[in-house]
Order: C-alpha cells, then sequence, then structure tokens
C-alpha cells in the first residue's frame, strides 16, 4: 500500500510539464491563469448549486444537483493539478483524478438519461401559469360559495332563534305534562303494585286453598278406603275363621274314614257286585288320594285370606289421628301383600323379584297408616317403571329392592331436632329407566305427573312428600340416573316429635343426580 502511495506521489520519473512549453514565461503564464480562472468557476458553480438545494428545499431531483456538483469539483480539481503538474510531474496521481472524474461523469450522464422523462413532463411556466390562473378561480368561487354560505347560515340563526323560542315554549308545555304523566304513572305503579301484592296473596292463598282441598280428599278417600277395608276384613274374616276353624277336624274326621276303608278293603277283598259297582263308578282310589289334598288346598287358601284380611287390617290404619308406635317392617310387608297381584308374573312380562334388607329397627313413633300409605305411592311408581322399560323392549330382570337400616343424624347431614333420636332409613331402589333431570325438578309438585291423561293424578308423591316432611319431620329425597333406576330414601326419627311443623311449610325438596345410596 505504502508502495502504492509513493508510486501515485512519485516526481523522479518523469519531467515537469513545463518542460513542454520549453519554459516560456508568456506560455506558461497563459496556462497557468486559465486553469486557475476555470477552477475557480468550478468550484462557485458547486457552491452555488448547494446554497440553492439549501433554500429550495421544495426542489425535486436534488441527487442530480448533487451529482453535478460533484463532477464540477472533479474538473475544477483537474484544472487545479495541470497547473500542479508544470513543476511537479505526478502523473500517476492526474490520471486517477481524471479516472475518478470520468466514472463520475459517465455515471452522472446515466443518471440525466433515467431522469429525462421526468424533466420533460415538468410544467413549463406558460402551463403553470394557467394552472395559477384556474386556482385563482376556484379561490374566488369558493369565496364566492363562502360568502353565500355564511349569509345562509346568518339567516338560519335567525331561524333557529325563532324555533329555539317556539321550541322552548313546547317544551315547557311537554314537561309540564310529563310532570303530570309521572304522577298519573306513579300512582298506576303504586296502584299496580297493590294489585300484584293482592294477587300474589290471593295466589298464595289459593295454592294453600287447593293444597288442603287436596289433602282433604285424599284424606276422606284414604279415610272411606280403610273403613271399607276394616268392614271387608270384618265380614271376611267372620266366616273365613269358621272355615279355618273347620278344616283342621274334617280333615281328622276325613283320614279316620279313609282309615276305616282301608280296614275294610283289607278284611274284606270281595265285596258285593254292587259294592264294586259303586267303588268303580266313585274311583274310590282317586277320591282317597285327592280328597285330603282338597282338605288341605282349604286350609291353605283360609290361611292365605287371614293373611290378606290382617294385612288389609294393618293397611287401613289411616284414620288413626295420634302417633303410635309401630313396626314399620309389618308396615311395608302389608304393602307387598296388598301389591302381590301387580309383582307376580303377567301376561307381558315376568315376575318382580322383591329383595328385602331389612336391619333391625326399633318400633317407629309414627301415623303408620299414613306411612303405609307413602310405601304404596312409591312401590306403584316403581312397578310402573319397571313395566315402562318393559314395554320399551328392554330385556331385564326387574328388581325392587328395600333396605331399612337405623343411623344416628350426627352420620348424616340430617339435622334432627329431637336430641339423641335414633335416625330410620328406608330405601327403595329399582332398576327402571330412571328419572330425567326436568322431572326430578317438578317430581314433588301437586298435580305434576308423566303418566298419561286417566293413569295418574300427580298427587301421590307431593302427598308423600307432606306426610314424611310436615308430618314427620323428616326428608324424602330422590336419587336417579337416566338409564340406571331410581332410589327413593324415606328418613324419619324413631321418636315422635311434640310439635308438628306448619300444615303449609314450603316443601325443600331433595334431588340427588348420583344414586349415592344405590346398592
Amino acid at each position: 500500500m505504502w508502495e502504492l502511495l509513493k508510486e501515485l506521489f512519485s516526481s523522479t520519473q518523469f519531467i515537469p510539464h513545463g518542460h513542454c512549453y520549453l519554459w516560456q514565461t508568456k506560455l506558461v503564464w497563459l496556462h497557468l491563469l486559465s486553469d486557475l480562472f476555470i477552477a475557480i468557476a468550478y468550484f462557485s458553480i458547486p457552491a452555488m448549486l448547494l446554497y440553492f438545494i439549501h433554500e429550495r428545499q421544495d426542489i425535486p431531483f436534488q441527487g442530480i444537483f448533487a451529482l453535478f456538483g460533484a463532477f464540477i469539483i472533479l474538473c475544477g480539481t483537474g484544472h487545479l493539478m495541470e497547473i500542479w503538474t508544470l513543476w511537479h510531474p505526478t502523473y500517476w496521481l492526474t490520471g486517477v483524478e481524471q479516472a475518478i472524474t470520468a466514472l463520475v461523469s459517465c455515471y452522472t450522464a446515466l443518471q440525466m438519461v433515467t431522469l429525462l422523462p421526468q424533466f420533460l413532463a415538468l410544467k413549463t411556466p406558460e402551463q403553470l401559469e394557467a394552472v395559477n390562473r384556474e386556482l385563482q378561480s376556484e379561490i374566488a368561487e369558493r369565496q364566492r360559495a363562502e360568502e353565500a354560505l355564511r349569509n345562509a347560515y346568518d339567516d338560519l340563526e335567525i331561524r333557529v332563534s325563532d324555533r329555539t323560542a317556539e321550541l322552548s315554549k313546547t317544551l315547557s308545555i311537554l314537561q309540564t305534562e310529563m310532570a303530570e304523566r309521572k304522577q298519573a304513572e306513579a300512582a298506576l305503579q303504586e296502584s299496580e303494585a297493590r294489585e300484584r301484592e293482592k294477587s300474589q296473596e290471593l295466589e298464595i292463598a289459593l295454592h294453600e286453598l287447593k293444597s288442603a282441598q287436596v289433602q282433604l280428599v285424599q284424606k276422606e278417600k284414604m279415610a272411606s278406603l280403610g273403613q271399607l277395608a276394616a268392614g271387608i276384613a270384618h265380614e271376611i274374616n267372620n266366616p273365613t275363621s269358621f272355615i279355618y276353624g273347620n278344616v283342621t277336624p274334617a280333615i281328622e274326621y276325613a283320614s279316620n274314614l279313609l282309615k276305616i276303608i282301608s280296614l275294610y278293603q283289607s278284611h274284606y277283598p270281595q265285596p258285593s257286585n254292587e259294592i264294586q259297582n259303586e267303588i268303580a263308578v266313585l274311583d274310590l282310589d282317586f277320591l282317597k288320594r285327592d280328597f285330603l289334598k282338597l282338605l288341605w288346598s282349604m286350609r291353605t287358601g283360609a290361611t292365605r285370606i287371614k293373611e290378606i284380611v290382617a294385612s288389609m287390617r294393618n293397611f287401613s290404619r289411616l284414620d288413626e289421628a295420634e302417633i303410635k308406635e309401630a313396626d314399620l317392617h309389618s308396615g311395608i310387608e302389608s304393602t307387598l301383600m296388598i301389591l302381590q297381584n301387580r309383582l307376580k308374573e303377567q301376561p307381558n312380562r315376568p315376575a318382580i323379584e322383591v329383595i328385602k334388607e331389612f336391619d333391625k329397627l326399633p318400633l317407629v313413633a309414627c301415623y303408620p297408616g299414613q306411612l303405609n300409605q307413602v310405601f304404596m305411592n312409591i312401590l306403584n311408581n316403581a312397578i310402573d317403571a319397571l313395566e315402562e322399560k318393559i314395554n320399551e323392549g328392554y330385556l331385564f330382570t326387574p328388581q325392587i329392592r328395600i333396605a331399612t337400616e337405623v343411623r344416628y343424624p350426627e352420620e348424616t347431614n340430617f339435622k334432627s331436632l329431637i336430641p339423641n333420636s335414633q335416625l330410620i332409613v328406608i330405601r327403595i331402589t329399582d332398576n327402571g329407566k330412571g328419572i330425567t333431570p326436568y322431572v326430578k325438578e317438578h317430581l314433588f309438585d301437586p298435580f305434576f305427573t308423566t303418566k298419561p291423561v286417566g293413569k295418574g293424578t300427580g298427587l301421590g308423591l307431593s302427598i308423600s312428600y307432606q306426610i314424611i316432611v310436615e308430618k314427620h319431620q323428616g326428608r324424602l329425597k330422590c336419587n336417579s340416573q337416566l338409564g340406571e333406576g331410581a332410589e327413593f330414601a324415606i328418613e324419619i326419627n324413631a321418636k315422635a316429635r311434640v310439635n308438628a311443623a306448619p300444615r303449609f311449610a314450603p316443601a325443600l325438596v331433595e334431588v340427588h343426580d348420583n344414586a349415592i345410596f344405590q346398592s
């Protein structure tokens, strides 16, 4: 690099340019002054261009002005180099400077070629003057429009002022009317509130009246049913007792007579023809075999009638107004006895299997007849659910599971109002279709039913809920998932509570999605 610089600035290899002029003084001064003034002119032109660009920043194509300035400066520098080489022959340096000048000048020429169409597109002074005249015309027209708009605005201000006065007057009238209307609306709302309150009170009273009517009708129906069942049981019990009491000696007498006949046949194997003919006609062997069977079947039937009569007497205790200690298992068995016809095999379905998982229960202070009614309602609904699932084509073994157990309130979330009272829990579970969430929400509402018209009143579970919750201060819960059957859990205290709950206490229905009580 250092050798290259030495080569550029070396002046020992060549002779000065003045030798070409034979060092004639006039000729040397002519070239010197000419190159000097040309260089001064070249350097002054870029200075003026720079000043022009600085003052007119809006001028386009500023890049080409910079290229022209560089080109002119390089040309001026070339003339200075001519003066320098008169005495110092650094021709390599002069050549490099001229080469740079050539590059810049060529690049400037190329830029001029590309920018020439844009230069040609520039407006001429005549065109700019025409554009200026058009602008002046538009400005004058806009000024006239602004003047007209200002006049219209002043006219509008006057109109608005007049209209505002009219509107203010109208507004004052409207405000007066609105105040009167608000007073009327307030009075109307107050009247509507009073009417709504009366309507709600009337609706509550109507609901209570309807509930009382339902309970009264149901109580009368069940009382009549109890009286009818008690009367039928009494009327049936007398002849049944007579039959049952006479069948036993009749069996004994018949056995003795058959023994005597056997003795006669063994001692007189060849009776007269008349006796033999009569024995053949009567088929004595068949009579001997069948007569005792007939008497024993009569005794079995009489025993069955006595059991049914006992169940009817137990179930018909619906008109008992006092709390009594009762055996809940006996009430469940009586209810199952009455429902035996529905539980047995039917033409369109198999028999319903009843699984009993009874714990050892103490005697419970309760209204036994009303609890029997609850058992009847829940078991009937379970049978209906099983039959509905069978009718839809499901293949399964219909089952009803009845489980009882003794628990203490602290073992559950049941808040007992009776200290140290045992909690009796009865769970009745079926493997039917289950219950939908919507039905579970309304399960204990009066008159709510999913059965066809004429097959259900929608009162069974509602009355059952009132009997358990209001009469016995217990809980009736439904645990079901659709497709997995349903379980009804009854929880009551083993001891009676002295103060009963209000007759029309609001029902707090407990419905659980997960069948946590399923066996």
